[in-house]
Order: structure tokens, then C-alpha cells, then sequence
């Protein structure tokens, strides 16, 4: 029997599989970098447009409702009673430096100044705010010719804009200005050279312009400057977050990739003990003939890890790469004689399958096996065995040994035709018994039925003078688009049981079954 080799974990190895992980998590990290930079400063951008425009709409929204309250006075134009309603609502609202009322087109007083010894004739067309506002942009300041002022307004009022309303909370090296959005002009609302709010010349910043954000309700906008202090505070935090999330998620990669290889590496030793401790187990699928009742006429027996760190396949494959196929298939085949020796004698064409694959055919481990293990007297039509169609690429190698066992009685199965490995003109020149169809090719409802290839697989059976066997019937309705009068066609499936123990095995086979698959 071929020696399984022995397989230890590296400690080494594993320390420098994390280190590599490490390593490559870092780097692929630091070459995002720029990236990084670039979203923080985006983010940092969109937090203060995003504050601006919230500020931009506050002050409207105050000068709107200042305005409406003004408006809503009963008093004579610029009497005493209108002046100091007109200081009351002024006294009570924010971001405001003066309010005024219109006579006549003109403004005649206001709140701060009471009535004027000239009405003021406005000289600019009024700018169209939307709420039913309008406004001049810079208006000469009624208290120093030298500067201007912006003014919001209705019919009746005037509202004088305190350019202070629009300071917000700044980020570390950007700044911002606030201009119209429909209109370029000479002067925006941004910081003077004394860092006191105010007209500064547009164009003329403090930083280079990134983004304008602008409002929805106004025809407002804020263009957010960027200074050299935000860039290098980006590429600082930029480099901070790549070299800090890079680590953790290097470190978590690396432990992963880790116990990944320690797992690996461990699981034939794991399979070798528990195959000692008795830790694997059979479970039998049954295999029905689809008559009036069916019937069972055979099983398939599989193998399952109880508490298991891994499935079927993935320890199967791994037996396979390892060299513990012939271990496993030796624990198969004696617990299948030992758990159904009963039903051998009592059901004398009942059989049990057991699945092989091409390396314990070519090595001779098999027939090892079944020498060593068999019970004399015991015929051998009670176990076949089934070829998965991957096996069928070694057929040279693999072919003395089935036609040598199933000239000792052996029927032999082919697993899994149709799954895409076996060609027609291999399957003619194998000693099967049997043919079992993949699931895939079996329709799901009896609509697909047009379209699909069962008659020619049937055709396939009779030409080779093989067995049926239908695999993953899950419903009544597959079972019934099985049932041909002129051939017999056996089917698997959890329509007719799932794999379980042995005991329901035997509780299943009733005292009339009888033939052979």
C-alpha cells in the first residue's frame, strides 16, 4: 500500500507567510496614499462648503423673516411709532447692522439712524434673491461712503447684512469667500488683510480656489480656498491613516493567511487521528428502482468527519494530494463489510458503492485493500465502485485494474456523467456497469423536458449495454420523468432518502425487495 507521507506544520514557513502578508498589505496601502490625501481633502472641503452654504441660508432666512415683520407694521411711514417698532425688531434678530424702511422707492429712515435729512435713491438695480427678496450686492454704506454694504430688501424694508453673520468654524488651512452665483463681481465677502470679515477683491484669496458649494434657496454661493497648511496637513493625515489602517489590516490579513496555512498543513495529521479515534463515519443514500412501488436495490455509501473542521470534498481532496486516499478508502470498504454484513445475507443482490479515484487504482492500494479485507464467502457483487469522470483522464493507467475488478465481480459504476471531463469515445472503451447521470442534466420540471438531452443518454446506456442511475432527484415530478417501460433506469436522490445510518438503511429495505441493481 503506498506510504502516506508525513506532513508537518512549519513554524517558520508560517511566520513567513505573515510576514509577507504584512508586508504586501503595507505597500499596496502606502500606494494609495495620494488617494487617501485627496478624499481627506475633499472631505475636509465638502464639511466647510457644506457649513458656509447652511450659514448663507440661516442669514437669508433671518433677513426674511426681520423683513416680513417690518412690513407687517400699521404705523405712518417713518413716524415715531413705526421707528421704534422698527428698533424692536431690529434689536431682536441677528446678523443684521441696520433696518430700513422705503417711502416712496426711497430709503427715507431707519432703525440705527432714524429719519434721514435726505432719502437715499438707490443707484443699482436690485439683484432678484428669490423668497421674494431682492437685494443690492454692494450698496455705499450709509455711515462710511468709503465701503460697502449688503443689502437685503422687500417693497417696504431694507435690511443691512452684517458681513460678521457669515464667519463659521474654519478647518485648519482653508478658507472661503462668498459671492453671487449667476454674477461674477469685483468683490466677495471673504477676510481683509486684518482677518476681519468683509468686500475683498475676488480673485485674490488666501489659497487657491477647490470647489464652490452653493445654496438651493439663494443664488448664493461659497467657493472654499485651499492654503499650503491644509496640503501638507492632508499628506500627514493621509500617511498617518494608510501606515495605521494598513498595519491593522495587514496584521488581521496575516493571521488569517496564518492559521489558513497551519489549518492546511494540519489536516492530514488531524485526519490520521481521527481516523483512530474512530472519528469518521459512514452515512448510506439509498438507490431506488423507479417501479410501482420503487424499490431499493442498492446505496451509496459516504463518508462524513463527525465534528469535522472540513467537508467531504475538501478532506477527500486533500487525502488525494497527500496520499491518505488509501487509508480512507480502506476504512470505507471494512466499515461497509462490517455495518452491512446483515443486509448482504439477507437481500443476496443488495449492494453497496463505494466512490474510487485514480490513484489508488494505479498504485494497486485498492485491490490491496480488498484482499486484505474481504470476508471469505462473500461475493463480490456487493460492492461496486464509482469512477468519478476526473479519473477517466488516466484511463491507460487505470484500466488493467478495473477490468481486473470487475472480472472478480465488481460492478463499476461511472459518477458524475456529464460534469465535464469524460468523452464518449473514453466511455466506450471503460468496463462499466453503470452510468450516473449528473444532476445537471436532469430537467427540473417536466416543461424543460423538450429541450433536454435524456433520450440520448438512454440511447447512450442501451448502445453500451449499461445501467441507469439518475442522480439528484428531489421531487415526484423528476421521479415520474423517469419512468420508461421499455428500459430501467435507477435514481438517487432526497425525494427517495437522504444519507443516514445504516440502522435507517435496514428499517427502509422491507422483507420484499429483492433482485439486482
Amino acid at each position: 500500500m503506498k506510504q502516506a507521507r508525513r506532513w508537518t506544520t512549519s513554524r517558520g514557513a508560517g511566520r513567513l507567510i505573515f510576514l509577507l502578508v504584512l508586508l504586501a498589505t503595507m505597500a499596496i496601502a502606502l500606494q494609495m496614499r495620494n488617494a487617501v490625501e485627496r478624499r481627506w481633502l475633499d472631505h475636509a472641503v465638502s464639511q466647510q462648503g457644506a457649513r458656509v452654504v447652511d450659514q448663507i441660508d440661516q442669514v437669508f432666512d433671518t433677513a426674511a423673516r426681520m423683513l416680513a415683520e417690518a412690513d407687517s407694521s400699521t404705523h405712518a411711514d417713518c413716524s415715531a411709532e413705526e421707528l421704534r417698532r422698527l428698533r424692536a425688531v431690529f434689536m431682536r434678530a441677528k446678523f443684521t447692522k441696520d433696518l430700513g424702511r422705503y417711502v416712496e422707492g426711497n430709503l427715507a429712515c431707519t432703525a440705527v439712524l432714524g429719519v434721514l435729512a435726505k432719502p437715499v435713491v438707490p443707484r443699482q438695480e436690485p439683484l432678484v434673491l428669490g423668497a421674494g427678496l431682492t437685494g443690492y450686492w454692494t450698496a455705499l454704506s450709509l455711515t462710511d461712503q468709503d465701503s460697502f454694504a449688503l443689502v437685503v430688501r422687500t417693497e417696504k424694508s431694507s435690511v443691512h447684512v452684517d458681513f460678521d453673520a457669515f464667519r463659521v468654524t474654519r478647518s485648519p488651512g482653508l478658507y472661503y469667500v462668498v459671492g453671487l452665483r449667476d454674477r461674477a463681481t469685483r468683490l466677495v465677502i471673504g477676510l481683509d488683510a486684518q482677518h476681519l470679515p468683509g468686500f475683498v477683491e475676488a480673485g485674490k484669496g488666501q489659497g487657491r480656489e477647490d470647489r464652490r458649494f452653493c445654496s438651493r434657496r439663494f443664488p448664493i454661493c461659497a467657493t472654499v480656498l485651499v492654503t499650503a497648511v491644509a496640503d501638507e496637513r492632508a499628506r500627514t493625515s493621509a500617511l498617518w491613516t494608510v501606515l495605521i489602517l494598513g498595519g491593522l489590516l495587514g496584521t488581521c490579513l496575516g493571521w488569517l493567511a496564518l492559521a489558513t496555512h497551519r489549518r492546511w498543513s494540519a489536516l492530514p495529521a488531524r485526519m490520521r487521528r481521527a481516523l483512530a479515534a474512530g472519528r469518521f463515519a459512514l452515512r448510506y443514500q439509498p438507490i431506488v428502482a423507479l417501479e410501482t412501488p420503487p424499490r431499493i436495490v442498492s446505496a451509496e455509501a459516504l463518508i462524513r468527519w463527525i465534528d469535522g473542521p472540513a467537508s467531504p470534498e475538501v478532506f477527500i481532496a486533500e487525502a488525494e494530494r497527500t496520499g491518505m486516499i488509501a487509508e480512507i478508502t480502506a476504512f470505507v470498504v471494512r466499515t461497509v463489510l462490517d455495518e452491512n454484513r446483515e443486509l448482504f445475507e439477507a437481500f443476496p443482490d443488495f449492494r453497496v458503492t463505494i466512490n474510487v479515484s485514480s490513484p489508488e487504482l494505479v498504485d494497486g492500494s485498492l485491490m490491496e485493500t480488498l484482499d486484505f479485507h474481504w470476508p471469505p464467502g462473500l461475493p463480490r457483487r456487493h460492492i461496486g465502485f464509482e469512477l468519478t469522470e476526473r479519473s477517466t483522464a488516466e484511463l491507460q493507467d487505470i484500466l488493467p485494474e478495473l477490468e481486473r475488478l470487475r472480472w472478480l465481480g465488481h460492478p463499476i459504476y461511472m459518477d458524475d456523467f456529464g460534469s465535464g471531463y469524460s468523452s464518449l469515445s473514453q466511455l466506450q472503451h471503460l468496463p462499466i456497469d453503470y452510468i450516473k447521470v449528473d444532476r445537471s442534466l436532469l430537467p427540473e420540471a417536466t416543461a424543460q423536458l423538450q429541450g433536454s438531452i435524456l433520450p440520448e443518454i438512454l440511447a447512450i446506456a442501451r448502445r453500451l449495454q449499461a445501467g441507469l442511475v439518475f442522480e439528484g432527484v428531489e421531487t415526484g415530478e423528476q421521479a415520474r420523468m423517469l419512468e420508461y417501460p421499455d428500459q430501467i433506469v435507477l435514481a438517487q436522490g432526497w425525494y427517495f432518502g437522504r444519507p443516514d445510518t445504516v440502522e435507517v438503511l435496514t428499517r427502509l429495505m422491507t422483507p420484499d425487495i429483492s433482485g439486482a441493481a
